[in-house]
């Protein structure tokens, strides 16, 4: 828990030992005001990672512990003034995936998968896959890396992508998008209820496009709160229900529920999905694409309620209203997508951000704290 707060809240500190102590601190007075933590035999605390960044959120949105802005905001500002400078350079990415097969059946052939760029998404792609040396075969396609792994003992395999590109600062070209498919009611996670559709009838009405839009953006930066989600909470039916009435949702899900109430107002909407390309914190993200006829695709990413105080500075509240920075794109969906990375998924679980040398991890964990698989991301 505390290598995850420093990577949040110190991605440009030096002084790992004294933020380390700074963190622990901040555990020590959220436990005071009602945390949740267990204690094992041994003394250790273990945490909720999704209880912990709520209650800093939490704390900060209401004036009582000044952490998540003088760390979490902070650091996140740094980080796209850092990307900002370097914006029109090319941007190498060592990307590797580690599954762990420790619980699996021995003796089964694996296929795995990984999500690359997306090519109209580049100005120019180099990819070189990397793969196990025994017995395995890749497919290297748009926008996904395929590796058919012959059975093996091995408790871990990786694979994995050396990759060179620049990102392309347009989106598709201008013409108009296919309406029925953006368009779709029920798509995944986005899923036009009526509490949903009853909503985007309130807060758009019968205004334009882009006045809608800005309607529903405010509403999602002033009433909800950004931060993870225990996806086991979710109803399949409606899991933008439970988002309306939890006020709160991560990235997938925050840009899910933009998507969903542009549907509903008959505003053509797509869930996208890639890597930040932050070189002290490269972690995975989505945001929504919106289409405005005199605009075409415009681009929103809710990361906008952490730059911006949850709303309160005017100065960030709308960074990325319209627009986004550099990334590294793998999914736009529902027609470009990476599917299922090749390992089963448990109904609970929970990721871990840390960082490891140059790079970052991104850990898909068990609720019995085994490991699913790791991506290790790095941008040089």
């Amino acid at each position: 828990m505390l290598d995850s707060l420093l990577l949040l809240g110190w991605a440009f500190c030096n002084d790992i030992d004294g933020a380390r102590i700074i963190a622990r601190e901040a555990l020590d007075r959220w436990i005071a005001s009602g945390l949740g933590v267990r204690l094992d035999p041994a003394g250790r605390r273990f945490f909720d990672p999704v209880e912990v960044v709520h209650s800093l959120k939490h704390a900060g949105t209401i004036g009582d512990d000044d952490f998540w802005q003088n760390h979490y905001v902070t650091t996140s500002r740094r980080l796209i003034g850092d990307l900002a400078a370097r914006a029109d350079e090319p941007v190498t990415v060592t990307l590797r995936r580690t599954y762990n097969f420790r619980n699996a059946a021995p003796g089964k052939a694996r296929r795995l998968r990984l999500g690359l760029p997306l090519r109209h998404r580049c100005d120019f792609l180099d990819i070189r896959a990397q793969i196990p040396d025994q017995g395995a075969t890749c497919v290297l396609s748009d926008g996904r890396l395929d590796v058919q792994v012959s059975p093996s003992a091995a408790e871990e395999i990786s694979i994995g992508a050396d990759i060179c590109f620049r990102p392309r600062s347009g989106l598709d070209a201008p013409d108009p998008p296919d309406v029925d498919l953006y368009l779709r009611p029920d798509e995944g996670l986005i899923k036009l209820t009526p509490p949903i559709a009853a909503l985007a009838r309130r807060l758009g009405g019968s205004a334009a496009p882009k006045v809608a839009v800005r309607a529903f953006w405010d509403f999602m930066i002033d009433e909800f709160l950004s931060g993870p989600v225990h996806y086991d909470q979710l109803r399949l039916d409606a899991p933008l229900d439970w988002v309306l009435e939890a006020r709160c949702c991560d990235c997938q899900l925050g840009s899910a529920f933009f998507v969903a109430l542009c549907r509903a107002r008959g505003i053509p909407a797509r869930l996208v999905s890639g890597y930040f390309l932050f070189q002290r914190s490269p972690t995975l993200h989505y945001w929504s694409e919106v289409w405005l006829d005199d605009q075409g695709w415009a681009s929103f990413d809710f990361m906008s309620w952490d730059l911006s105080k949850g709303g309160r500075d005017p100065a960030w509240r709308d960074h990325f209203f319209g627009r986004v920075d550099a990334r590294m794109v793998t999914q736009c969906l529902p027609r470009l997508f990476t599917g299922s990375v090749g390992v089963a998924i448990p109904p609970t679980w929970r990721i871990l951000q840390t960082s490891r040398g140059d790079g970052v991890d991104i850990s898909l964990i068990g609720a019995d704290s085994a490991p699913i698989y790791s991506d290790y991301v790095a941008v040089h």
